[in-house]
């Protein structure tokens, strides 16, 4: 009996973020929210798979009134946005580099 080869630990190719950020803002910002000056970090391999990259933007809450920056913590699978997670200024993202969209 053959024994099936082990999955591979390789996230394969790191995924264009800006381009996924500007094909599907609504993935990782709410649907109203109307984000503005978006940047993100450059992609690492996610400890469970796939990509971690962190993402900010300045957004609006449902009253209109402004929020300020926000910052996610976002996974990419197969270039789709699987997780999304609010992160605050002690999250390792608070010391990324960010590139503009």
């Amino acid at each position: 009996m053959k024994q099936a080869p082990a999955a591979s630990s390789e996230p394969g190719a790191p995924p264009d973020v800006g381009s996924l950020l500007k094909s599907n803002v609504n993935a990782v910002f709410a649907q109203g929210s109307s984000p503005a000056d978006l940047r993100f970090s450059a992609p690492v391999a996610g400890k469970y798979g796939g990509w971690d990259s962190c993402v900010q933007g300045d957004v609006v809450g449902v009253t209109g009134q402004p929020l300020g920056v926000q910052t996610y913590l976002v996974t990419i699978d197969r270039n789709q946005v699987g997780r999304r997670e609010r992160v605050g200024s002690d999250h390792w993202c608070a010391r990324q580099t960010y590139k503009p969209i």
